[in-house]
């Protein structure tokens, strides 16, 4: 009886750890260089461009890891309320997606749709604007020039299928089972180094389970990922 329990406590204790270490970073980034900065204080603005670039890059990746965290947090408790309304699928994929086809282009990528879903469903604008925001973000930064992105609708057993596929680099088979743990990343090094925290993918999967609908990741034969998720009509 204990041990769902225990695991609970243990998953709370986790996540306050790896929370902490994550603002842990940035905060004695923006320290360290402000800290620099109060020993010349007579110094042109000019001279310190790049300690008052990287602690304002600091500050925003700070401020969407609290937004993230709060989001999350909320989510555990049932605090957040999905408002959800009237969605033509095809119409809200198209309009989200719009700024991504330029963004791709102006990277030399590929960026495909392929919508066929001609049904509506119930379902928070906003929430669901999030989710495929973190899908299409991770899309262009696990991608190279001449690689392609792409997203596709269409309807199977009475719901909505959503995929959204890339031909960059891929997941390793090993880590699939893995990359929807909050602040899992399957590349530390390189993660960090983008401004990944390994949460955005727990918020997906928290968005498409509030909604009913379950997601899933796979491997494309020729090399990239393929996210899937489906949701009621």
């Amino acid at each position: 009886m204990m041990k769902p329990t225990i695991q609970s406590w243990n998953k709370q204790a986790e996540f306050v750890e790896n929370a902490s270490h994550e603002l842990r970073t940035p905060l004695t980034i923006i320290q360290n260089k402000l800290e620099l900065m109060l020993t010349t204080p007579h110094e042109k603005i000019a001279n310190k461009f790049e300690n008052i670039a990287l602690s304002l890059s600091e500050t925003r990746r700070l401020s969407k890891l609290t937004t993230d965290l709060l989001t999350l947090a909320r989510a555990d408790s049932s605090e957040t309320q999905l408002e959800k309304k009237v969605v033509h699928v095809d119409s809200f994929v198209k309009r989200v997606c719009s700024p991504y086809i330029e963004i791709a282009e102006s990277q030399e990528k590929h960026f495909w749709l392929n919508l066929n879903s001609t049904h509506t469903i119930n379902a928070d604008e906003t929430r669901l604007h999030q989710l495929l925001v973190i899908l299409l973000d991770n899309a262009l930064k696990y991608t190279s020039e001449h690689d392609s992105i792409g997203v596709k609708t269409y309807e199977e057993d009475h719901k909505v299928i959503l995929e959204i596929s890339d031909t960059g680099i891929g997941i390793k088979e090993k880590n699939i089972p893995f990359i929807f743990d909050r602040f899992y990343r399957e590349d530390k090094a390189r993660t960090r180094e983008s401004g990944g925290i390994g949460l955005g993918l727990s918020i997906a999967k928290w968005i498409v389970s509030a909604h009913d609908g379950s997601i899933k990741v796979s491997s494309n034969e020729n090399g990239g990922t393929t996210f899937k998720i489906k949701l009621p009509m």
